[in-house]
């Protein structure tokens, strides 16, 4: 009897556990469900705002179908939902530059971009074909620090800003354009280019007027950041200039920074949840879309693509001018040549530096007397390479020809506002040099603006250009051939040039 009781309580025991167990896991389900109906509380209580971004495209279009099918995709799933830009939708891609940019600002009219801001690339093509481009855009270009001083000058007053009523949330975006920017003297005549923080000051007032506060700038990754530490303004900076990739937003003093690289190889992908009663932002999320590796296209826009590309098939025999010396490569191993004079030119009359310099191994051909065509400065400048800045000492520069002289025992930079004479021995290799500006010998501790390509600004050929980068991105090279051109055959009816005597080799004494 003792032992039926004793296996009864134990079985009682075992029951109790068990119901215990159960009633726990019933528990838990509920607990969850109750979890899960916060988190939808939760998500009733936030505002999501999408913002899709690119910036420096500068003219690539290549890719275009297929960012297209990505921006659609992500409109159609977002409820609140922004597609900006921030700036230098030209320069690069002939197909697009030689229509002074009609291709690219039709197809970002089918994106239905909402904003973009004025970069400096954006005044390449001179103030009649970006005014023309504005009026053909469906969307505002944005820059509060550039102001029309002359009202003769054919482009209109860009808008400051721009604020979006998106149903529940009012979104501002303020743009913000490099001053001044690096482009042609003459395409920015009439134009005043104010102060960054001037600028900023002048429009703080805006943060009081909208829940959210976009700063879309051509400024480079650097102002950017400056812009972060000194004014907590902007909620989010998406950025442009300087074409840094950066995967997820950088946060300075609660602002996210973004930008996409440049060419149109990445999407920004930004996530902003605001919450609904205070308004304020609870949450910023973001990262860069691959274009190589989306894989859905727009076939519409491939075709719209495709057609710009057969048309330039035609376009690349413009003429632009002609020339009846030649502009030959011939001899640019012993000295300074005609195209090589004609092309460092240029670059000068891009930025007014003080000093041009590029490489023979990027002046591919030569173009003969006659006609010369957009397809001929195509064909001497294939690479589509943009240009950079610096400030340098005469030592650096010196430097430089040093180097370039050594890497064969031959000239390799053609130059322009250079002399130089390379010394050497009686096997021909490096002794010295000596180096004029102005006809005087340049001065090793004074500092001088020097443009070259951006192939040898990044360490191509094992170059080092030693000196502070003003202009990361001056211009493309081929506009700025196809643009000098234009200007030489208004002044002068043809475009030609000797071998000068800039560039010598002696010997040593």
């Amino acid at each position: 009897m003792n032992i039926q009781c004793t296996w009864t309580s134990i079985r009682c025991l075992r029951l109790g556990i068990l119901l215990l167990f159960v009633l726990g896991l019933f528990g838990c389900a509920a607990l969850s469900e109750s979890e899960q109906v916060s988190k939808n509380e939760q998500r009733d209580e936030t505002i999501s705002l999408k913002i899709l971004h690119l910036n420096d495209i500068h003219a690539s279009i290549g890719d275009f179908a297929y960012i297209a099918t990505y921006i659609e995709t992500e409109r159609k799933k977002n409820d609140y939902f922004l597609h900006l830009n921030a700036g230098d939708l030209f320069s690069g891609d002939p197909v697009v530059d030689l229509q002074q940019g009609t291709p690219i600002i039709e197809l970002l009219n089918k994106l239905e971009l909402n904003a973009v801001t004025m970069g400096n690339h954006d005044f390449d093509y001179g103030q009649e074909h970006t005014a023309a481009a504005k009026d053909l855009s469906n969307f505002p270009w944005l820059s509060a620090n550039t102001i029309v001083v002359d009202k003769t000058t054919p482009i209109q007053q860009p808008k400051p800003y721009v604020i979006f009523e998106l149903e529940e949330l009012t979104v501002g975006v303020l743009g913000l354009t490099q001053s001044p920017p690096s482009t042609a003297p003459a395409s920015i005549e009439g134009l005043e280019f104010l102060d960054l923080k001037e600028t900023i000051e002048k429009y703080s007032f805006l943060r009081d007027e909208v829940d959210v506060f976009i700063g879309l700038t051509h400024v480079g990754i650097q102002a950017d950041r400056m812009i972060a530490k000194q004014y907590n303004l902007f909620d989010v900076i998406i950025g442009g200039h300087s074409h840094t990739v950066i995967e997820n937003p950088e946060t300075i003093n609660h602002t996210a920074i973004a930008q996409a690289g440049a060419n149109g190889l990445y999407i920004g992908d930004i996530t902003i949840d605001i919450d609904r009663k205070s308004r304020k932002i609870v949450n910023i999320d973001g990262r860069l879309q691959s274009v190589e590796e989306l894989q859905e296209r727009d076939e519409e826009i491939q075709a719209m693509v495709e057609q710009y590309i057969d048309e330039m098939a035609t376009t690349l025999q413009k003429v632009i001018g002609n020339t009846k010396t030649g502009l030959t490569r011939v001899g640019r191993n012993e000295r300074d040549v005609p195209l090589g004079n004609f092309w460092t030119d240029a670059m000068r009359h891009m930025t007014g530096s003080d000093i041009a310099l590029t490489n023979n191994g990027g002046i591919r051909n030569s173009i003969e007397p006659g006609e010369i065509t957009s397809g001929d400065i195509y064909t001497v400048e294939p690479f589509q390479n943009d240009s950079v800045e610096f400030k340098m000492t005469g030592q650096a520069i010196k430097n430089v020809i040093e180097f370039s002289f050594k890497r064969g025992n031959q000239i390799d930079l053609q130059t322009s506002g250079l002399h130089y004479t390379i010394f050497t021995n009686d096997k021909g290799q490096y002794v010295d040099s000596l180096l004029e500006v102005d006809g005087k010998a340049i001065d090793l501790d004074e500092t001088y603006h020097v443009i070259t390509n951006s192939y040898l600004a990044s360490g191509g050929d094992g170059y080092h250009f030693e000196g502070e980068v003003i202009l990361p991105a001056a211009g493309n090279l081929a506009n700025a051939l196809i643009i000098y051109a234009e200007q030489i055959m208004k002044e002068k009816g043809s475009i030609d040039y000797e071998d000068e005597g800039r560039i010598l080799i002696r010997r040593a004494e």
